[in-house]
């Protein structure tokens, strides 16, 4: 029985997932949860985690509901290798680096203009939020300087993260290519992954009519920068 993934594929942490068990070749089972409602609870989840968050992951006996965890748990039981997330100490410190800055500095901002127009229905998006947002992608850049992944040349777990956030906030505003070449060119290179479409575009989709729904309107170039 392939593993339970408890969540909805508009929300990062959840495609982050999709992501890492499709390059992992590991089936998953995604039961759909809309944590952005009470309409609804999920009684199963809530019993395999109190705290009631996605992503959440059952495999067998074993539970876990943090992102960057269910994302190490994956690789270490079900990959070949240790590429997507290396145990030589000083290129899982370059992994976690990342990881820590996806949950810390980019992952919030991105989540607060998200939860704003989602939950809050706000019909507008605040400059500091944006400017927080693009702040991000210059860091971001900073990182990918000389390097074809945030962590070199070879794609880890840290990218599949990161690129699940990064396509979110391109639902708020978009990468400019001449501001950010080094983050345009790692987002296309992970644009072209065989199953990044599969497990990542279609929730990012169906986000972004969700977002124009609540907004009321088409998002206009002027709404993104």
């Amino acid at each position: 029985m392939p593993p339970k993934l408890f969540g909805s594929d508009m929300n990062q942490g959840v495609r982050a997932v999709l992501l890492t068990a499709k390059a992992l070749a590991v089936p998953v089972d995604l039961i759909d949860v809309n944590v952005y409602t009470e309409e609804h609870i999920e009684e199963e989840l809530l019993k395999v985690n109190p705290d009631y968050t996605i992503p959440t992951l059952v495999d067998g006996e074993f539970v876990s509901w943090n992102t960057h965890a269910i994302l190490g748990y994956l690789v270490n039981k079900y990959g070949e290798d240790d590429s997507l997330y290396p145990k030589d100490p000083e290129k899982k410190d370059q992994v976690e680096q990342k990881l820590f800055f996806e949950s810390d500095t980019l992952c919030p901002r991105v989540n607060s203009v998200i939860q704003a127009i989602i939950v809050e229905n706000e019909k507008e998006i605040r400059t500091e939020k944006i400017s927080a947002i693009t702040e991000s992608y210059m860091l971001l850049d900073g990182f990918l300087e000389n390097k074809n992944f945030l962590t070199g040349d070879s794609l880890t777990i840290a990218d599949l993260c990161c690129v699940a956030t990064v396509s979110t906030a391109t639902v708020i505003t978009p990468i400019s290519t001449e501001k950010y070449p080094n983050l345009s060119h790692w987002y296309r290179t992970c644009k072209n992954l065989n199953y990044y479409e599969e497990t990542n575009g279609v929730g990012l989709n169906n986000l972004d009519a969700l977002v124009e729904l609540k907004l009321g309107r088409p998002r206009t170039k002027e709404l993104c920068e």
